[in-house]
């Protein structure tokens, strides 16, 4: 795969991840004004999440809401839904109108301040444990009279051992 092909499948997958946001977004008939301060709002919670922020509308927003805002607000919600912050959670698909947003903007500049909150958006996120297989061909047998080391070398029985081969036999046995 060359990097003509990575970077047409990037491409499309970028496209198909705006179709989702653009599906998703919150739609409906909103002032520059409530947009911007919305805007402003997930900038100071943005600050949190470490990402850069989102730039504000020129004009008002009669359809879906621009990606970055949805793009932040999905994000947003999945941390309150992670944090078991219940208080600060919204429906996405229920904002329609200018109250709407002024609510939510409620909601997010509260969350912004929450203490619990934003010391649970600091922790290491967990990680899941992970499985690690490794396959190990060994290319011959030893031949008779001989014995594979743990490092791969066929040493003949009637070879004297080092001690850093003992130690690394005794290692192998251990593990």
């Amino acid at each position: 795969m060359d990097v003509k092909q990575v970077e047409e499948m990037a491409m499309v997958a970028d496209m198909a991840e705006a179709e989702k946001l653009a599906e998703f977004s919150p739609t409906g008939s909103f002032k520059k004004d409530s947009v911007n301060r919305l805007i402003r709002s997930l900038n100071e919670m943005l600050k949190h999440f470490a990402v850069p922020a989102i730039a504000e509308v020129d004009e008002d927003v009669d359809g879906p809401m621009p990606e970055g805002v949805t793009r932040s607000l999905f994000m947003i919600q999945a941390a309150l839904e992670d944090a078991k912050m219940d208080e600060y959670s919204y429906d996405i698909g229920e904002l329609k109108t200018d109250r709407d947003i002024m609510m939510l903007r409620g909601k997010i500049e509260a969350a912004a301040k929450d203490r619990a909150l934003i010391a649970f958006l600091r922790k290491p996120m967990p990680e899941e444990a992970t499985e690690v297989s490794v396959d190990i061909e060994v290319e011959q047998e030893a031949p008779e009279g001989s014995h594979r080391m743990p490092d791969g070398r066929i040493m003949k029985d009637s070879e004297e051992h080092t001690e850093e081969d003992l130690e690394q036999l005794m290692m192998a046995r251990m593990a």
